[in-house]
């Protein structure tokens, strides 16, 4: 429940709110009134208030000059002006101080109800965000310490290939990570995709959120406890499940914990999620299991809330055909074109010297090496579409039928990458410049990865780890960067200049000025002259 208080120097004024606005539909339970600044001030030494009604001119000190104490005294108050004024000065005072609303006199009590409302869906979206951060604070500090626990850089180093396990060297790994009796262990990867949010988060907010869901994850995805949950150095979300009983069973039961998980991260977290299942893996192909679940992220654009498997996707089993794709990865990623040419072109060779070659295992290889393809794509940021839709002769989907045809496509696919890693256009400058040209516009993540045709979960994670902050932060730094050097250099109104970058409702616009530089635009526009 909530509390208000009317401030109007005119007792029938105050009179007509209280009896003409019905309090119990907004959930108010008291509200309080006051004729002067110095009742008000009085109300507010005895209770907290959540909104405070009041009219701007009054003779024992204006409106304006009580919300300045009020903003001193109780910052989470919202206040709704009355002014007999549509073009009143003290107005400009009013959004500089993040006055939440102004309603011309006589008032409509209609208007002024729908008015209360918002400001009190405002007053609990703003606690409702306080509580979370509280409640999951200590979550933040703890995964803050955990993060270079060895078991997540064994499972960091084995996703991203600077390990690889196999039957000779795998005692010595698991002995070295403490992580003895898990040679002949069988795990089923599930990959937690944090696709959007239902509300507006900070960098921080984000990673504290994320850190919840993982924890979440943990309790509702391995409610046995066993297996481990993980964020990779990519910002990536993996369940890592061990597996125990029948296959079939324990799918259709993980999938049904997936769904369940999908819900409630829904509805307690406010974010939008898809769930990637694996299938299952040693330690031996694990990493390879991982990278198809990437993969399949990567090229989901359209829906969100979802479960997904290997299995439903019919994702093709892997054959030992080329060389692991960190070996490829690494050439590719050091600019070793003529290297990889070369170890392409010897591949085709023997398998040109295969007496049974078939155009089965021509397209195997091809699979095999879009894989790799895909993966670096992906690492660096880049869309395979837009990467070679100009691109003639390039086989990214076309079955070869034989051996010239694909390794000419397979050598142009590896000039036009290493072309493009080794020049200054990525994906993030292009985003950057997108949400540059459209600042006047209201501008989301879903938007912008369909702008460079990115699932929006990869694209927030690849901004993030390249610029230092969410896309969120990076849009409202930006334009209030541009609002103060409009605000400080030129005398153009504080209002249109909200209105410049998009902001209609000029307190808010304030609310996030302020929530940047700590001060109004009026007081820098103030101090610039």
């Amino acid at each position: 429940m909530y509390r208000v208080l009317i401030v109007d120097d005119e007792i029938y004024a105050v009179m007509g709110i209280k009896s003409g606005v019905k309090w119990q539909d907004l959930q108010v339970s008291e509200v309080y009134e006051a004729f002067n600044m110095r009742d008000a001030l009085q109300v507010f030494e005895r209770t907290p208030i959540d909104i405070m009604i009041c009219d701007i001119e009054m003779p024992k000190g204006t409106g304006i000059e009580l919300l300045e104490r009020v903003n001193e005294i109780s910052p989470d108050t919202e206040t709704i002006f009355l002014t007999a004024h549509s073009a009143f000065d003290f107005m400009k005072r009013a959004i500089q101080l993040d006055g939440f609303d102004y309603l011309l006199k006589p008032i409509e009590f209609d208007v002024l109800q729908e008015t209360i409302a918002k400001a009190l869906k405002s007053i609990k979206q703003e606690r409702e965000m306080h509580l979370l951060r509280e409640e999951y604070k200590p979550y933040y500090d703890i995964w803050r310490k955990k993060k270079s626990l060895i078991t997540d850089k064994f499972w960091n180093d084995l996703f991203s290939g600077r390990i690889v396990c196999s039957p000779d060297n795998i005692a010595g790994i698991l002995e070295e990570h403490e992580l003895p009796g898990l040679q002949e262990a069988v795990f089923m990867p599930v990959l937690v995709s944090v696709e959007s949010w239902t509300r507006e988060f900070s960098t921080k907010d984000e990673e504290m959120m994320e850190y919840a869901i993982r924890k979440a994850a943990s309790e509702m995805l391995l409610p046995s406890g066993k297996g481990e949950v993980i964020q990779t150095k990519q910002g990536v979300n993996v369940v890592i499940t061990l597996h125990a009983g029948e296959e079939d069973e324990d799918e259709e039961d993980l999938r049904a914990r997936c769904e369940k998980y999908i819900q409630g991260c829904h509805k307690y977290f406010g974010c939008n999620i898809s769930c990637y299942i694996g299938k299952n893996s040693t330690l031996y192909d694990i990493a390879h299991t991982y990278q198809q679940l990437l993969e399949i992220e990567y090229n989901n654009l359209n829906k969100s809330n979802q479960v997904y498997t290997l299995a439903s996707l019919g994702t093709p089993s892997i054959k030992a055909m080329i060389p692991r794709i960190s070996t490829w990865t690494i050439l590719m990623e050091q600019g070793k074109q003529k290297e990889l040419q070369q170890e392409v072109c010897s591949r085709i060779a023997e398998l040109g010297r295969s007496p049974r070659l078939s155009v089965s295992e021509l397209e195997g290889f091809r699979h095999e090496f879009m894989q790799m393809v895909h993966y670096i794509l992906h690492k660096n940021g880049l869309s395979a579409f837009e990467l070679f839709q100009d691109q003639e002769g390039i086989l990214l989907h076309a079955q070869p039928r034989n051996l010239e045809q694909l390794e000419s496509s397979i050598l142009q696919v590896i000039r036009v990458i290493h072309d493009q890693l080794h020049q200054n256009h990525s994906v993030i400058q292009r985003i950057q410049y997108y949400i540059t040209e459209h600042l006047s516009e209201p501008i989301t993540r879903e938007q912008l990865a369909s702008y460079v045709h990115l699932n929006p979960a990869y694209l927030s994670r690849l901004f993030k780890r390249e610029v230092g902050e969410s896309i969120t932060d990076y849009i409202l730094h930006v334009r209030m960067s541009l609002a103060k050097d409009l605000i400080t250099s030129s005398t153009i109104p504080i209002s249109d200049v909200a209105k410049t970058f998009g902001y209609h409702n000029f307190s808010y616009f304030s609310k996030m000025f302020r929530k940047v530089y700590h001060a109004s635009p009026q007081q820098f526009r103030q101090q610039s002259g």
